[in-house]
């Protein structure tokens, strides 16, 4: 087998693959860092590596023109201010340092960076990966992995006897190997199962239950598990009750449904007292009664994070919310999905934890209008996240009372995504008093995302890390490029890493020669903009050039001529978008093959003029090692 490839129609509906993606999503997050340019770091580098000296006469001056002083090679800098330097970088960018030398090669396998990311254990690298750790002198840390499209075979056991005991966190997608597993990873700390499906091999055999009794250092056991048999879930959840197990959870993520109840709610009161995060998932409604979740619940003294989502009643919201106790330092709520929260809940919860709330995601609390002004006021100034996307009663003015009152330092991210009714002022108001913004999301925000606003975005939100503003139709190109006696262009958006101007479809070529200008860009979406040529996205190849994920699907423009541009001039990408562009072939694919050697994943549904069987044969050749390839 190549590279698993996926025959598909066209892309889901936006709204459906955002919700799926935000309800399934598990409770680990990656810290933000800031990530620079590593060329200014090296001139800082050099500068400071040089002693500081008096000022030379001018007989020093002189014999200085004549005889040149070498400055201080970036070679000669201590390890302590090369590790600083590479405290900025991200995960990629340390990838592409280890190769410069020796040294960098040595910095970079440090544990602190060596953190930054996992292994990913495939069927196309797991033999390679097994001779380089059979081998002596690994490089690698097998801390985190990731196993990943596998199945059960004694390849696969051999490697998990041969690096289990370094195994502290384990991720299971797609891979029903769980018999392999057995046995193999006794300093397990975190287990994380996602999508993986209950059936192993092609014979359709039912695969054998997980023994959770064999982790005896288990900390965080998260099952996502959507194609997992419920019975087998509900197996390993059992073996977490304390008369069955010995191990204390501080995390736990799990889909409820009626016939886990009981022992979801055993594990919840056990480990009551040392839980810090619970992320549970409604797949359908609980009964009435809330007695047992209320005593689950109300010892759970250490609780730090809550995610309750899907289908919950109020009832039942409301006597969880109320049996948790104040003097749990909840720093991050979240609702996504509760059509039943109420203005009235969301103040008793701003009374509760307005010291400690930071993060607060309301996604799809449809009952929320401007009546939550006053919890918002309470918590302003505390927030560092608010989402509040697709709340749809929500109105702009309401959100600047509520929010910016007085300027906003607090607030980091905010995510607005389909509140329709936000008009352009409350918009300019809201932006021009949050200050400190590194994420900003406004998608289909149609009537308070204009040329003004884009504006007020480059002038106030220059330390915004991420951008979105999809379907934002009444952007032209003046929004990007600037406009007036003073124009704010969006190239002052400097430390700009992510920008999603998808179905912005009156930007043209003026907007990405002249206004997008950002080299530090590391992922931009520019899907359904029909009036950008060929023209236009050749600048962004010279723009842009740091890009890792470029999308251009649906722009009707793009044609085997442009992907050969795009894949020849950034040599960083990574992922690359071209579903639905009418114009391509086969010649493509060989552009791809040729230029895109960091390319690891590619999307090209709905191209009728492409032979997806040919492309899908060419790719399994040569580029075996794509992880995703949609056609």
């Amino acid at each position: 087998m190549g590279n698993s490839l996926i025959t598909s129609g066209k892309p889901s509906q936006r709204r459906e693959k955002r919700l799926f993606e935000r309800l399934s999503c598990s409770y680990t997050q990656t810290a933000n860092r800031m990530e620079l340019n590593v060329n200014p770091l090296l001139v800082l580098a050099r500068s400071i590596a040089a002693p500081p000296t008096p000022p030379l006469t001018p007989e020093k001056l002189e014999s200085n023109k004549e005889v040149g002083h070498p400055k201080a090679a970036i070679e000669q800098l201590p390890n302590e201010m090369w590790l600083e330097i590479m405290s900025y970088l991200s995960y990629n960018d340390l990838q592409q340092l280890r190769l410069v030398s020796w040294r960098c090669r040595d910095l970079v396998h440090r544990r602190r960076f060596m953190e930054k990311g996992k292994v990913i254990v495939t069927q196309h690298n797991l033999e390679a990966i097994h001779k380089h750790a059979k081998a002596g002198n690994c490089y690698l840390s097998f801390e985190r992995i990731e196993l990943r499209n596998l199945r059960q075979c004694c390849q696969l056991e051999k490697f998990l006897r041969l690096v289990g005991h370094e195994v502290k966190h384990l991720q299971v997608r797609h891979a029903p190997v769980f018999r392999n597993i057995d046995g193999k990873l006794p300093n397990l700390k975190v287990l994380t199962i996602a999508t993986t499906s209950s059936m192993d091999d092609q014979h359709l055999k039912s695969v054998d239950g997980l023994d959770m009794k064999q982790f005896a250092h288990l900390v965080g056991f998260e099952c996502d598990g959507v194609s997992l048999d419920s019975s087998l879930k509900l197996l390993m959840l059992l073996q977490l009750r304390r008369t069955e197990n010995k191990v204390q959870l501080r995390n736990l993520q799990f889909e409820f449904r009626r016939n886990n109840e009981n022992a979801l709610l055993d594990v919840l009161r056990d480990h009551a007292d040392t839980l810090v995060c619970v992320d549970i998932f409604f797949s359908c409604s609980p009964g009435i009664d809330t007695r047992e979740w209320c005593q689950a619940f109300e010892t759970m003294h250490n609780l730090r994070t809550l995610k309750l989502s899907g289908n919950c009643h109020l009832v039942l919201l409301e006597a969880v919310l109320r049996a948790v106790p104040q003097s749990a330092p909840i720093r991050q709520l979240d609702l996504t999905g509760m059509l039943s929260l109420t203005n009235e809940l969301l103040l008793y919860i701003a009374d509760k934890w307005q010291d400690t709330l930071k993060v607060l995601d309301l996604m799809f609390c449809v009952q929320l209008n401007a009546n939550c002004i006053d919890a918002l006021r309470q918590l302003s100034g505390q927030l560092e996240a608010l989402t509040m996307a697709y709340c749809r009663e929500l109105t702009g003015m309401g959100l600047v009372q509520g929010l910016v009152g007085n300027t906003n330092y607090a607030l980091q991210e905010l995510h607005l995504e389909e509140t329709i009714f936000l008009d352009e002022n409350s918009m300019c108001q809201l932006l021009e008093r949050l200050p400190n913004l590194r994420r900003l999301s406004l998608d289909n925000c149609r009537q308070a995302v204009t040329d003004r606003t884009m504006a007020t975005i480059c002038r106030y939100q220059t330390r915004l890390r991420n951008l979105n503003i999809d379907y934002c139709v009444k952007i032209t190109d003046q929004g990007l490029v600037g406009f007036g006696e003073t124009p704010y262009p969006i190239s002052r958006l400097r430390g700009l890493k992510e920008l999603n101007l998808r179905g912005c479809r009156n930007l043209t070529d003026h907007a990405l020669k002249i206004g997008l200008k950002l080299p530090e860009l590391r992922a931009l979406s520019l899907g359904y903009c029909s009036r950008l040529s060929a023209e236009g996205f050749e600048a962004v190849t010279r723009n842009c050039p740091s890009l890792e994920a470029l999308c251009v699907s649906s722009c009707m423009s793009v044609d085997d001529e442009t992907v050969r541009v795009i894949v020849s001039n950034l040599k960083r990408l990574r992922i690359l978008n071209l579903s639905n562009c009418a114009k391509l072939t086969l010649q493509s694919i060989h552009h791809i093959l040729t230029h895109g050697h960091n390319l690891v994943e590619l999307i090209a549904c709905s191209i009728d003029g492409m032979d997806h069987e040919q492309a899908q044969r060419l790719l399994e050749a040569e580029r075996p090692q794509m992880k995703q390839v949609l056609l």
